[in-house]
């Protein structure tokens, strides 16, 4: 939020303006999940008798009017990307990597009903910050990616706090708070790539005085490469190690979670019947595509017009006039039309918020929304959609990190369509695109000659992806396909 630096002789006094309570009222409306504001409004109206339903409602399951889009067949505005937020992404982890502690978490997060962020929102009153630092730590955490990692460069963060939130900041404080996020549960959250992420886990869990973890260091810090690759022979080979070593390396990779903050998306994602949609994208026959927010057995609500005119019938009264129990009365009844009328404003500003930004992303995806073609996704990030809605880079964030959208192809979170990419004869095009085309080569050879990674590299330029063998093997094993002489069917 904005900070005033006033300068008085030589000294500087620094003015934090701290969010309202309506502004975080908005914010958790925002980022709930649908059944999560169904429970939501329905407290509300339990404990404010100046907040009701409406006497005559829409149909059940219908927008509220003007939540409805239409995106035409019209001409697109440019979208730009940052190649400095290229990154790994997730499904860039080799399964070797996590089996165990993935399996075991999504069996722990079911049920859970507050969100990652909130979590690690929860444990910064446990550190000694002052407000100013509270408050870029939490921006850092908005910027966090739904698997907990932070994959925006902290110059970037400091740009975007001192141009757009007027909040003055310095790389040494950056570096310093994420060092104090880094030591968040769960471990190796906020780490900037895959190995800084599994190396945080290994010094946090392990004895300082541990042999594993001595060893797992040295495989992570020297042989990164080689484990993402699964190349044990090669591990063990240069760092000296027996088989009994490895196996126990193994098992203890195993156990690391590559992806720390997606283990309730990944949950959901294996029982897609608990996903209720707040979003829905579809064809109309003009072949446009249509939008619907969807608000559930959200009710339309609207103040008491009986507490309405009984407060108006006391204007102009002189307040002497009144008995202690009437101006006590009075002033609890304005509280709560107050109340009534901020939450009402704060689910409308909701709306105008998710419109907005699915809006945007459907624009930039348009071509996936007409096709269902994954090929056909576009590179996006955050601030492409910042760009367009003019949100604040933190909404977008929370908005993309805890909706889903159901398309006639299928459901799917918004997140989703949020990709990396790779810069071919000076265009950007989707790191998605390049796996989806290089698996569906895959899937179409012949199973007794497999396709090579140099004669893979080659189908994929033909297809006018100008890609290195180096990149196709990283590719194919972050899809999880083993190389040629492993597809080979045996007779």
């Amino acid at each position: 939020m904005p900070n005033k630096n006033i300068q008085i002789g030589a000294q500087i006094q620094t003015q934090t303006q701290m969010l309202s309570p309506q502004q975080l009222l908005v914010r958790q409306l925002t980022e709930m999940p649908l059944e999560a504001l169904y429970e939501r409004v329905d407290q509300e109206l339990k404990e404010n008798i100046a907040l009701e339903r409406e006497s005559q409602e829409a149909d059940d399951g219908r927008s509220e009017a003007g939540s409805d889009d239409i995106l035409t067949g019209g001409e697109e505005e440019a979208t730009e990307y940052d190649s400095s937020a290229d990154y790994s992404t997730p499904d860039d982890v080799p399964d070797n990597i996590g089996e165990n502690s993935q399996r075991n978490s999504m069996e722990a997060v079911v049920g859970e009903t507050q969100s990652f962020y909130d979590q690690l929102e929860e444990q910064i009153g446990y550190q000694h910050l002052s407000g100013h630092e509270e408050e870029v730590l939490r921006y850092i955490i908005g910027s966090l990616d739904d698997d907990g990692l932070l994959r925006v460069p902290l110059q970037q963060i400091q740009d975007e706090l001192e141009v757009y939130h007027n909040i003055p900041t310095s790389r040494t404080e950056l570096e310093h708070l994420l060092s104090i996020l880094q030591n968040f549960d769960p471990v190796g959250v906020g780490a900037r790539n895959l190995q800084e992420c599994l190396l945080l886990q290994v010094r946090h869990s392990y004895n300082s005085n541990s042999p594993i973890k001595h060893k797992l260091e040295q495989v992570l810090s020297k042989q990164f490469d080689n484990l993402m690759l699964n190349r044990w022979d090669r591990i063990a080979k240069s760092l000296r190690l027996n088989d009994n070593d490895i196996t126990r390396l193994q098992h203890e990779v195993r156990r690391l979670n590559p992806r720390p903050g997606s283990s309730m998306g990944e949950a959901l994602g294996r029982s897609l019947q608990q996903i209720t949609p707040d979003f829905i994208v579809d064809n109309d026959p003009y072949g446009n595509l249509t939008l619907n927010i969807n608000n559930g057995r959200i009710p339309r609500l609207q103040v008491s017009q009986d507490d309405l005119d009984f407060l108006h019938s006391y204007n102009g009264r002189d307040v002497k006039e009144l008995s202690r129990n009437e101006r006590d009365g009075i002033t609890y009844l304005r509280e709560r039309v107050d109340k009534a009328q901020g939450f009402i404003d704060a689910l409308k500003q909701r709306q105008q918020t998710l419109s907005s930004t699915m809006n945007a992303i459907m624009r930039i995806q348009k071509p996936f929304f007409e096709s269902g073609d994954e090929t056909a996704l576009r590179p996006m990030t955050l601030e492409d959609v910042a760009t367009k809605t003019g949100l604040h880079l933190s909404t977008v964030s929370r908005v993309s990190n805890s909706k889903w959208v159901q398309t006639p192809y299928g459901i799917y979170p918004l997140r989703w369509f949020f990709t990396s990419a790779a810069k071919l004869d000076g265009d950007e095009v989707s790191i998605r695109s390049i796996k989806a085309a290089l698996k569906e080569i895959i899937d179409e050879e012949d199973k007794q000659q497999p396709l090579t990674d140099d004669t893979l590299a080659a189908a994929l330029q033909e297809r006018g992806f100008d890609v290195a063998r180096r990149t196709v093997a990283k590719y194919r094993v972050a899809l999880g396909i083993p190389v040629a002489r492993m597809r080979k069917n045996k007779r």
